[in-house]
């Protein structure tokens, strides 16, 4: 065994001279144990290290130390170790030796970091920083001895044998009173005063154990049993010999002619144990029996000693064995055959011993008294009477119970068991528990109930039987059972009525009659309740569960006779049958009012019914609640169920159906509800059979089969299909305003006829529908969808809810989707946000309202509007639609649209064709091909990649951007912005072209304008009478024919037929011709290079001469030049002209003696081809001298 604390324990302590230790091994220490003795502070955790730490020393058993043995460890301050036994060495030579003033020595095995702690000294005590016990496991007293005041030499002088063991040691050890101890000054080891060292090795020895005794004293114990509650039975081992150590003993149980019953249900355990403890003399063995009322024999059991053990001595045992004695104190007993008559009051108990007879007219009576627990009768033998067995005498209250146990028999020709005159305010239980036979033999007029308590009617009084397995309770010609007011049945075996004859009827198996407070039947698996005419019956609702088997021969497996305004409860696990005989009415369950029926088993009716009696039915009740659960069959040879008043009026309440099993009606009618209340029906499993709900706001939801038609009456009611769900008939909604609502998983299909609903609300799942005409409101739910087949009008299709269209869709709403596939159409449609229409290919959708929602064309759109963020996505084909505020057509490289109209805050995105298009207000954005657009007001973007053809602009605006084209735009208002391409523009009517691109063969009109910015390029631009074009960038082959050209920029190659070219300050024009009757006109800061004349009466203007350059050809007659910085004067101003030596042309100068203006010129030309005069502005005017043109000329050039 490891060691541990309290193995080893200090004997001595010296911190004078050579510093010495003495310890006392208390255990047997092995060879080559450690043990390690360390000086160090120990903080409760951990010794201290480093420079605070102190010496260890390690000592070890070089041999077998046995216990008893003291070893002294002297000169620790010289470290020449001196052991009396095994051997000592310095593992932490730091600060070595033991101090005489402050000092704690542990003793430990195993590793400094994980010490197991054996002991501890100290001389000054353990609450210093010089050590603590805390975390060592040692107690101060046991383990650790602990002196306080820094003694020098302390040395154990008690007792070193007498002990029974040498842990007994340990207190004495650790008193300090056995201790010497010297604190003087100088060295005290060796003054010859005690103590001295070396310490004396002198070993501690223990006594030789003596040998003890147990026996049980007394040898046998007696206890009255009692009639209920438990008993202890105490029994006594007890010690001799002395009480030293502790004693365990065992030994073993032998019931004798006990049984489980006499222990609660379970025998003692076969074997039992103890302990005597140190120092005591006994001990007990208690045995609990548990108290009966039934009459029996004293019972027997033994305890017997086997084995004991105490490891300070030897044991024997004597009186081995103890009995005992469970002694009977229940009442009267029978034990043979009896004809003496008993009569039982108060607590009285009569036992019946199994065979034994008590006989006679009424062997037993019963005449009350007691409530708790009252008489008792405990029959295991025959109990038989000519007139009853046992019954009541007199006006009798309290408690009575009858235990008829397996094999017994309580018989009687009339009533076996009569109960009578319990009246009102009377209070008690009575109890029947049957596990035998309880019979009534007589017929005719001696017939009795086998248990007859009706006249049990007392509001204080409770009735409980209980019918085991093997319990018959039967009538051979009357009821088996009346029960009687507040009556709980619990069937486990069977209980049976009779006809005793052929003339015999109205024998039931439980009759609760029209006592008050009904009662509770609890038939039990194997239980069998078989009723001649009903299974149960009475007039009062009462509550049945049923897992056995309930019949009614000739009647219903139930039938109660209650009240309108009440319930009867059956929960049914088995089987309730109900038989029809000779045309009779018989049901499976058959209640006058409410019911709450749960049921997992079989209800059923047999036979038929003739035609005057009504059906047969399985269940015939006035209204409440039925559950036909999974696995439930309610079945009838003819209809299953009928609610009504029991004679074809209406039911008393609503009725409730939740079907999860089956439902058969044989006669093809499987449920009638008969009434104006608002019916409820769920299916989830099978009917067989219609379903028939008469007025009111009825509601039938089938997840299951229905075989058979539906007709829901008058009133506005629901029929709810879900998917998987299947009505093989007709679903008639009757009168009202009815629903039809669709819901599930997956997809599923509305076979059958619907007629007479109005409305048809799809909630959840794919429905696919083959006609919906029918409907004046139609609603498809989030999440829901319908796959249309026939048509449908007005259906409302909810977010998340989807509609296919194979047929036509009129006037749908759509928050959801709406796909109209191929062959299918939809007119009229509303597209709500968030809703989308798809129009698959060969799918055709007209007079679409787009209202926030969005249109998917692959097939053709047609009269679509598009408002309030709604979206037309075209692929295929769209004709005329409107887009308004919000609204946006996007035409992608698929599709086409032709027609649209786009008004304020509409947007078209065209990455396709469109044809037709009108703009008023909105925008259209070409990235492909738009042809025919007008525009009346908004814009028409022509986008990188797009081309606009034979646009015509009333108004608004048309932006052609860079990589655009547009060709053929035709302008009476709005204006052009060019950052692209356009070809052949005509602009009219104050339209103005802002061209920051390229525009070529463009034709400017009355009133219009062409701006060609510093970016923009210009080509064979015509500028008609009115017409303007601004150059600040680049113009070509401009023809100006009436209009005018302001040139800011640069323009090359221009023609002016007629009107005016102005080259204003910081423009260029290179190479103009000037017609007849035409006007250059070079403002200050322009220039002008080459300039053709092309007619008579051209004329070119220079604000400056210099601005001139290049050369002047086809000059001719009425043509002129006027320098307006050359001024005229008489006689100052000169012209001189001097022709080329190749005649190609000339040079003209002309100077007003300041300024002088060199031009020059190709042709043949003298000096008498040019003429100069006043230009009227002060300027001088060139002309040719045939013709005197200054006075028309001043005017057009300064006016």
């Amino acid at each position: 065994m490891p060691l541990s604390a309290g193995s080893i324990a200090f004997t001595g302590f010296n911190g004078d001279g050579n510093d010495n230790l003495s310890f006392v091994a208390l255990t047997d220490i092995p060879q080559g144990t450690v043990i390690n003795f360390p000086d160090s502070n120990w903080n409760g955790t951990s010794f201290a290290t480093g420079s605070s730490s102190e010496s260890t020393i390690a000592w070890t058993a070089t041999s077998a130390i046995p216990a008893g043995t003291v070893i002294d460890i002297n000169n620790i301050g010289k470290g020449t170790f001196g052991t009396s036994a095994g051997s000592a060495t310095f593992t932490n030579a730091n600060n070595t030796g033991l101090s005489n003033d402050s000092e704690v020595v542990y003793a430990y095995i195993g590793s400094s970091s994980a010490p197991t702690f054996l002991a501890a000294i100290s001389n000054v005590g353990y609450g210093t920083s010089d050590g603590t016990l805390t975390g060592t496991g040692l107690v101060a007293g046991q383990t650790a001895v602990g002196f306080t005041g820094g003694l020098d030499i302390v040395g154990y002088n008690g007792p070193r044998s007498g002990f029974a063991s040498f842990a007994d040691y340990l207190a004495a050890i650790g008193n300090t009173a056995n201790w010497q101890t010297q604190n003087g000054s100088g060295d005290q080891s060796t003054d010859g005063t005690s103590p001295d060292a070396p310490f004396p090795t002198t070993a501690f020895t223990v006594a030789a154990p003596a040998t003890q005794t147990i026996s049980f004293s007394p040898a046998s114990v007696l206890v009255t049993e009692g009639d209920s509650g438990t008993r202890t039975m105490t029994f006594t081992v007890l010690r001799t010999g002395g009480t030293t150590g502790a004693i365990s003993f065992s030994g073993s149980f032998a019931a004798g002619g006990t049984d489980a019953a006499d222990y609660g249900g379970t025998l003692p355990g076969l074997a039992f144990s103890g302990t005597i403890a140190a120092g005591a003399s006994s001990a007990t063995v208690t045995i609990t029996i548990s108290g009966d009322s039934t009459a029996e024999p004293d019972e027997r059991f033994t305890l017997t000693l086997t084995g004991a053990s105490n490891p300070g001595a030897a044991v024997t045992i004597g009186t081995a064995t103890a009995t005992g004695i469970i002694a009977n104190d229940d009442g009267t007993l029978v034990s043979g055959n009896s004809s003496n008559p008993i009569t039982l009051a108060n607590n009285d108990h009569l036992t019946v011993l199994a065979g034994a007879t008590l006989s006679g007219s009424t062997p037993v009576t019963w005449i009350g008294g007691s409530t708790s627990p009252g008489a008792l009768v405990d029959n295991s033998g025959t109990i038989t009477g000519t007139s009853r067995a046992i019954a009541t005498s007199g006006s009798t209250s309290g408690s009575f119970t009858i235990n008829n146990k397996t094999g017994a028999t309580i018989t009687a020709t009339k009533d076996a068991v009569k109960i009578s005159n319990l009246v009102s305010g009377t209070s008690g239980t009575f109890t029947v528990n049957n596990e035998g036979t309880i019979s009534s033999t007589g017929t005719g007029s001696s017939a009795g109930q086998a248990l007859d308590l009706d006249d049990v009617n007392s509001g204080g009084v409770h009735t409980i039987i209980n019918n085991g397995a093997n319990g018959v309770i039967s009538a051979a010609d009357a009821d088996a059972i009346r029960p009687g007011a507040n009556a709980t049945i619990n069937n486990y075996g069977q209980i049976v009525s009779h006809n005793g004859s052929a003339a015999s009827d109205g024998n039931d198996a439980i009759d609760f009659q029209s006592v008050n407070g009904g009662g509770v039947v609890n038939n039990f698996v194997g239980g069998v309740i078989d009723g001649a005419r009903h299974g149960i019956t009475g007039d009062q609702p009462i509550t049945v569960t049923n897992d056995g088997t309930i019949l009614g021969r000739s009647g219903s497996g139930i039938n109660m006779d209650s009240a309108a305004t009440t319930t009867t409860v059956v929960t049914n696990h088995g089987t309730i049958t109900g038989t029809a005989i000779d045309g009779a009415d018989a049901d499976g369950v058959d209640v006058d009012g409410l019911v709450s029926i749960d049921n997992f088993g079989t209800i059923r009716a047999v036979g038929l019914t003739g035609a005057a009696n009504g059906l047969n039915e399985a269940l015939a009740i006035g209204g409440g609640f039925l559950h036909n659960e999974a696995g439930g069959l309610i079945v009838s040879d003819q209809r299953a169920i009928t609610v009504d008043d029991s004679n074809d009026g209406s039911a008393f309440a609503a009725m409730t159906i939740i079907n999860d099993g089956t439902i058969r009606g044989n006669n093809g009618e499987a449920i009638s509800i008969v009434g104006t209340f608002a019916d409820t029906v769920s299916n989830t499993g099978s009917i067989f059979g219609s379903v028939a709900t008469d007025g009111g706001n009825d509601t039938l939801t089938n997840l299951g089969t229905i075989t058979g038609d539906v007709a829901m009456g008058a009133g506005d009611d629901s029929i709810g299909l879900v998917i998987g769900s299947v009505v093989t008939g007709t679903i008639d909604g009757g009168d009202g305003v009815d629903t039809l609502v669709l819901s599930g998983n997956g997809s599923g299909t509305l076979l059958g006829t619907v007629i007479n609903v109005e409305k048809l609300d799809v909630q959840s799942g794919i429905w696919r529908i083959k006609d919906a005409a029918g409907y004046s409101e139609i609603k498809v739910e989030s999440g829901a969808g319908v796959v249309l087949e026939g048509s449908a009008s007005g259906m409302v299709v909810a977010a998340g809810a989807q509609q296919s269209v194979y047929g036509l869709a009129s006037n749908s709403v759509i928050s959801g989707n709406q796909y109209i596939q191929i062959g299918g159409s939809a007119d009229g449609t509303t597209i709500k946000a968030g809703g989308e229409q798809d129009i698959h290919g060969g799918g055709i959708a007209s007079n679409t309202t787009v209202d926030g929602g969005t249109q998917a064309v692959f097939g053709v759109a047609i009269n679509t509007a598009i408002a309030n963020g709604g979206i037309q996505h075209v692929h295929n084909n769209a004709f005329w639609t409107t887009l308004n505020a919000g609204g946006e057509q996007n035409v992608y490289i698929d599709g086409s649209a032709t027609g649209t109209t786009i008004n304020a805050g509409g947007l078209q995105i065209d990455w396709g064709f469109t044809i037709i298009t009108t703009i008023s207000g909105g925008n259209q954005h070409v990235f492909g091909s738009a042809s025919l657009t007008t525009i009346n007001s908004g814009v028409q973007t022509v986008e990188t990649g797009g081309t606009a053809s034979d646009t015509t602009i009333h108004g608004g605006e048309q932006d052609v951007y860079s990589g655009g084209t547009a060709i053929n735009t035709t302008m009476d208002g709005g204006s052009q912005q060019v950052y692209g391409t356009v070809i052949q523009t005509t602009i009219g009517n104050g339209a103005v072209q802002y061209l920051h691109g390229s525009a070529s063969v463009t034709t400017v009109n009355a009133g219009s304008q062409q701006n060609v910015y510093a970016d923009g390029v210009a080509t064979g631009t015509t500028i008609n009478a009115g017409g303007y074009q601004l150059d600040w960038g680049a113009a070509s082959g401009t023809i100006v024919n009436g209009g005018a050209q302001y040139v800011y920029g640069r323009a090359t190659g221009t023609t002016v037929l007629s009107g005016t070219q102005h080259v204003q300050a910081g423009g260029s024009a290179d190479a103009t011709t000037i017609g007849a009757g035409a006007l250059a006109y070079v403002h200050t800061g322009g220039t002008i290079d080459d300039v053709i004349f092309a007619g008579p009466n051209a004329a070119l203007a220079l604000d400056q001469s210099s601005g001139f350059t290049g050369t002047i050809s086809g000059w001719q007659d009425h043509d002129s030049i006027d320098l307006g910085d050359i001024l005229f004067s008489d006689g100052v101003t000169s012209l001189t002209y001097a022709q080329n030596s190749d005649n190609s042309g000339g040079t003209l100068t002309v100077s007003d003696g300041t300024h002088t203006a060199t031009l020059s010129l190709l042709g043949q030309y003298s000096a008498a081809d040019f003429a100069i005069s006043s230009d009227g502005h002060g300027g001088t005017l060139i002309t040719d001298p045939a013709v005197a043109q200054q006075a028309q000329l001043a005017p057009a050039l300064h006016g």
